[in-house]
């Protein structure tokens, strides 16, 4: 990606190795020879197949395509090829002119999309590709690379992510580097591809469309403004050659600003058309882009294995305060294996609760029925509704623990190392373990709580026949399935390994 004429076409040019059948049109003049995302593909030595894929810029110089198009263009050429499985996405190249002495905002519009396109997960995927270092002298290039490097609104928040800068003087040799670089990388995808094809969004509602209807409203607006500042001055105008009165030197005035008023007049309907062509590209945003039908069923659980540290650290904790029991402020000591346990029982409650309700979204899941779903959903809500009275609240309580533990300790004198060797900042510690292990746990819920919940509306809303739709819900059951199945196989010890650390400490 990148704006025109910063070498894109060129870069695939000198990537293709000698030889190959394979074609690549160059542009010389003002207009882009890119229209559209053309794929280009070639074996290496090894065997590997390698495809390029150049697209066309945004505010590109081609007659009769809008940012809108280009955009329609990259998304569903990236979701066709992550749907089908075509290839593995292993590299993003953002294309940039070294030569170029100030970055305008043309240049800083691709980039922003080019941002929103990859999202910062993909973004150690991608390399900075500068060309036309023949237009520069070496410690000029050498300036401006490190400015572009360095620059909060260019490329540093790229290359903090992960992203690298590589340079390409239009040889063959540079340009296998680069892709030699991105060929060693796992595979990605794009935050593009998660909105369209993971997160069914509409294209607007994407972090890049969400962009590009920002900048097409700003357009509008900024155009309005300047047709109404238009209107007044035509107004003015008009006004003054009424007020004029008979004579060579009026007439002479009058002319002269009747021309004005036509080319006031042409310009506001030029404005007007463009205008109409920003208000047209917008509702064509709106309109998204029409997929297939989702895979009739994909059996792969997306969803991450629950994080189990948080029981280790309960443990250790337990233990800690079993070893420092004599010392330590017997309330704190109370507190502590009390709230401890307490989770450790909420823990196993929800373990029985969701296995009774996993196994029974398993027999809706196995009858493909939507009014035994409905029933279900309506029968027992404790797999939704759960995470709120168990991991939210413990998380809260141990949040309270460690907080008196601090107050304690903000009371002891802090000299001779008394205060650092003191039990209380191990025990403070391993609590502070503990509220973090419960929080990525309330985080892990979320996207299973959201998808029942999802799930739970399309059985709400479902009316005519009781069959499943289609298999969106089929693959969304069989998700959430999978992942209450991976919390009880996780948690299903928690309450007898945290009781098993209380032994031997004395509630008081």
């Amino acid at each position: 990606m990148g704006p025109t004429g910063v070498g894109k076409s060129s870069f695939i040019h000198d990537s293709v190795p000698p030889g190959s059948s394979t074609e690549v049109k160059i542009g010389h003049g003002l207009q882009s020879e890119t229209s559209e995302v053309q794929p280009i593909c070639w074996a290496t030595e090894d065997g590997t197949t390698v495809k390029l894929a150049d697209t066309p810029g945004f505010d590109d110089s081609r007659l009769g395509i809008t940012d809108t198009d280009v955009l329609k263009m990259i998304s569903t050429f990236l979701v066709n090829e992550y749907k089908e499985q075509r290839s593995q996405l292993t590299g993003l190249i953002y294309v940039h002119r070294i030569s170029d002495t100030r970055v305008g905002g043309t240049s800083k519009r691709n980039l922003r999309m080019f941002r929103k396109l990859c999202g910062d997960d993909s973004l150690k995927n991608v390399v900075i590709v500068t060309t036309m270092w023949d237009k520069v002298t070496e410690a000029e290039g050498i300036r401006r690379e490190q400015e572009l490097k360095s620059s909060s609104d260019l490329f540093k928040p790229l290359v903090d992510e992960g992203a690298v800068m590589m340079r390409h003087d239009r040889t063959p040799q540079s340009a296998a580097h680069v892709i030699k670089y991105l060929l060693g990388k796992s595979a990605t995808t794009t935050q593009i591809v998660r909105e369209l094809a993971e997160e069914r969004k509409a294209l607007e509602n994407t972090a890049a469309g969400t962009e590009l209807e920002s900048e097409i409203r700003g357009l509008l607006t900024k155009y309005k403004e300047e047709m109404e500042s238009l209107k007044v001055e035509l107004e003015s105008l008009k006004a003054e050659i009424h007020q004029m009165r008979r004579g060579p030197t009026e007439e002479r005035r009058k002319t002269k600003q009747e021309m004005e008023i036509n080319e006031v007049a042409e310009e506001r309907q030029q404005m007007a058309r463009m205008m109409g062509k920003l208000s047209k590209e917008l509702d064509d945003l709106k309109r998204g882009i029409q997929f297939d039908p989702p895979p009739v069923y994909e059996p792969t659980n997306n969803f991450p294995a629950p994080d189990t540290k948080c029981i280790v650290n309960c443990s250790k904790l337990l233990q800690l305060v079993k070893k420092y029991e004599s010392t330590l402020p017997p309330d704190i000591a109370t507190s502590i294996t009390s709230c401890t346990l307490a989770f450790a029982d909420a823990v196993e409650r929800s373990v029985k609760g969701i296995q009774r309700g996993s196994s029974a979204l398993k027999s809706a899941l196995a009858s493909e029925d939507m009014h035994t779903l409905q029933l279900l959903m309506k029968a027992d809500p404790y797999p939704r509704a759960f995470t709120h009275g168990t991991w939210v609240t413990a998380r809260r309580n141990m949040e309270i623990v460690t907080s008196d533990i601090e107050v304690i300790l903000s009371t002891y004198p802090r000299q001779r190392g008394m205060w650092r060797s003191n039990p209380l900042n191990a025990i403070l510690e391993c609590t502070m373990e503990v509220v973090t292990g419960m929080a990525a746990m309330v985080d892990w819920w979320k996207p299973v709580t959201d998808a029942i919940g999802n799930l739970e509306d399309a059985a709400h809303h479902r009316r005519g026949g009781s069959s499943f739709a289609n298999s969106t819900n089929t693959v969304a059951l069989t998700r959430i399935t999978r992942a209450l199945d991976a919390y009880c196989k996780a948690y299903s010890e928690c309450q007898q390994t945290v009781h098993e650390a209380a032994l031997g400490i004395s509630l008081k």
